[in-house]
């Protein structure tokens, strides 16, 4: 499963407006320039979470970006939604109408089952979770211990880029 290019980069933003001291504003055009993403793509990705009500933007002279909500308060299911529009890994699980093989689908439990567990994992990791294990380790974000064993020759990885 792949998520966006618009995801990553709105990571990216975030995680710059996590990082920011108390009271400051970070502009567009600066995360723009140091992410290497194009101004207008950011401005995007900013409509696209304005929604969310976790974005303080101050118009004007020396305005910019904020973080109206503390970090340990914004999920990243409600921030995969807003940015993916639907993170469910088959199109059958997202669709109001029913599936034609749906009785007897035989892949359909283990379907459920993967977007149950990636929601659950996306749910409970936050902007400063996140942020707190990116300051640990640069690039990479570590999966939480859930006490059972990752599946073999998988990385308890995701990168950032």
């Amino acid at each position: 499963m792949r998520f966006s290019t618009r995801t990553r980069y709105g990571l990216r933003f975030l995680l710059r407006l996590a990082a920011q001291p108390p009271g400051s504003l970070l502009q567009l055009g600066q995360v723009a320039r140091e992410e290497r993403i194009s101004p207008g793509y950011l401005e995007q990705i900013v409509r696209a979470l304005k929604p969310l009500g976790i974005l303080k933007a101050v118009r004007g002279t020396g305005g910019g970006y904020a973080l109206a909500r503390p970090a340990s308060e914004i999920n990243m299911e409600d921030v995969f939604l807003h940015l993916e529009g639907e993170i469910a890994p088959v199109r059958c699980l997202t669709t109001k109408k029913p599936c034609t093989h749906e009785g007897q689908c035989s892949t359909r439990a283990f379907w459920q089952a993967l977007d149950s567990h990636m929601r659950e994992f996306l749910r409970h990791c936050t902007l400063q979770k996140m942020s707190e294990q990116c300051n640990n380790a640069p690039g990479a974000i570590s999966a939480p211990a859930s006490g059972q064993a990752p599946i073999s020759g998988g990385s308890p990885y995701v990168e950032l880029h």
